[in-house]
């Protein structure tokens, strides 16, 4: 995957949307249906300080539903909903990605400037190189295992806030510029996590089935 520039690139195509989407309004996402995910998750203060700092400047946009601070995370991969895969396929992946990370060193990420998308308000995420190695081992193992291929482009970021309804996109894209001068965090990460993911009302939850290091 190659970008020139991804700070520009998700700004300009967050700057020019004209509305906003329902970002729970997800096909399959049934009451009670959970979903395996491969996350990043970050134990840094520093991340979790700048996104408090932005939400509170976004506290009174009704239409955003903020992201809780134990809720922080990068989505490397959608894997399956848990009632898609069988166990045995399941451990086979998890058994194989292991295998791959072991390769994969340990690296550092800056989580920032603030930007969006048409669901969401989100920090983009860089350098992008060693995310995409990442990724791409991801994929492998889960081609290699007969799971289908991912559906979005992988344009990593880490969310704060989710939009709840349709809405005009201005007033938010206005509020994120002015936010767009905060220094990014710097953060850290050693391992990649597959989670079971629910929800609960408007946010995010999850129990972490395995924890997967990267090299050292």
């Amino acid at each position: 995957m190659s970008e020139h520039d991804p700070v520009h690139d998700d700004w300009e195509r967050f700057r020019v949307l004209s509305s906003m989407t329902d970002h729970w309004d997800r096909p399959g996402w049934t009451p009670g249906r959970r979903s395996f995910h491969w996350f990043l998750t970050f134990d840094s203060a520093a991340l979790r300080d700048l996104a408090a700092t932005c939400q509170q400047q976004l506290r009174d946009l009704d239409c955003l539903d903020p992201v809780p601070a134990d809720g922080l995370h990068l989505t490397v991969r959608r894997l399956a909903f848990t009632d898609e895969i069988d166990p045995a396929t399941l451990t086979t992946v998890t058994r194989r990605v292991a295998d791959r990370c072991r390769d994969l060193p340990a690296f550092g990420l800056r989580v920032g400037p603030l930007a969006g998308s048409s669901g969401a308000v989100r920090f983009t995420v860089t350098p992008w190189e060693s995310l995409v190695r990442l990724r791409d081992a991801v994929d492998d193992v889960s081609a290699a295992c007969g799971l289908p291929a991912a559906r979005q482009r992988f344009r990593p970021h880490v969310g704060i806030a989710y939009c709840n309804r349709g809405t005009p996109a201005e007033p938010i894209i206005r509020r994120v510029a002015g936010l767009r001068d905060l220094p990014p965090a710097e953060v850290s990460v050693v391992d990649l996590r597959l989670v079971r993911l629910y929800r609960d009302g408007r946010t995010y939850q999850w129990d972490t089935a395995t924890v997967v290091p990267l090299s050292p």
